[in-house]
């Protein structure tokens, strides 16, 4: 689990730079919408991180109750 968690943390920002590239040059809107999903896709990186952090705290927590 944790190894994926880089793996999502570093390919967000790379999918929504593809989206907003593809978006871009299919409405000719270059670089609106490929800096609005580059920020999506690092605001979803984080989140995935943060998910991550908060359930292994949670874990933790679990296991010094045992």
């Amino acid at each position: 689990m944790a190894s994926t968690i880089g793996y999502q943390v570093a390919f967000a920002p790379f999918i929504g730079i593809g989206i907003g590239v593809y978006l871009d040059s299919r409405f000719g809107t270059l670089p609106y919408l490929t800096i609005i999903f580059l920020i999506l896709g690092i605001f979803a990186g984080a989140r995935n991180y943060y998910r991550f952090a908060k359930q292994q705290q949670e874990e933790g927590k679990d296991r010094k109750k045992e």
